[in-house]
């Protein structure tokens, strides 16, 4: 049964025990972003599966619908190198040693220091995702930390290939390159969906 088939049949079912069942399966067979989505959107509130999803800014914001960006994913003139290289995350701008928070339920699985992202917390998550948070000034987890959804993870500092403090965050789906940008929103869009339909 491909991604196709099963998502129209966990719509026909409802959310039975069978079809939540389905719906881990769904979020686990998803290759991009548009079919995580889709699937989050199947949700009935409350519900912890979208915890174990990455969903939320890694960073606070003045305003979350608009959450700052100063270098996106894909291609990009390397501010240091200067030239055109593919850039695997995002950088969001922050000040120094402010708290870089875990955007979804998971297990530290490597902390460290590497030339490029500097000083770096990776987290397993559910459904084949891992995140990655780069530049940090200080990392505030150890390996096989079991982390919740909100946890202070590090400190956004300019450790690594860095022209100023900011976050370099990345994500990846069952060894895939994400976008990470949309999964900053997907909590917040789920919320919005849930009001319109009049769930509170």
């Amino acid at each position: 049964m491909n991604w196709t088939t099963l998502s129209a049949f966990v719509l026909f079912m409802g959310l039975t025990q069978s079809g939540q069942y389905k719906i881990e399966r769904l979020l686990s067979i998803a290759t991009n972003y548009s079919q995580v989505e889709k699937t989050i959107m199947l949700l009935k509130y409350p519900n912890t599966i979208i915890t174990s999803v990455p969903c939320i800014s890694p960073l606070q914001a003045e305003d979350l619908r608009r959450i700052p960006v100063s270098s996106r994913y894909g291609q990009r003139l390397h501010p240091i190198l200067h030239e055109y290289k593919h850039h695997s995350g995002i950088d969001l701008p922050g000040q120094m040693s402010e708290r870089v928070h875990s955007t979804a339920n998971g297990l530290v699985i490597a902390t460290g220091e590497s030339r490029n992202i500097g000083k770096y917390v990776k987290i397993k998550h559910n459904f084949g995702f891992i995140t990655l948070y780069g530049h940090l000034s200080k990392i505030k987890v150890c390996k096989a930390d079991s982390i919740h959804i909100g946890q202070v993870i590090g400190l956004v500092g300019s450790t690594g290939r860095s022209t100023g403090p900011h976050l370099h965050y990345g994500i990846t789906k069952n060894g895939k390159e994400q976008n990470p940008l949309p999964y900053c929103y997907l909590y917040l869009h789920w919320q919005n969906v849930l009001i319109r339909e009049g769930k509170k």
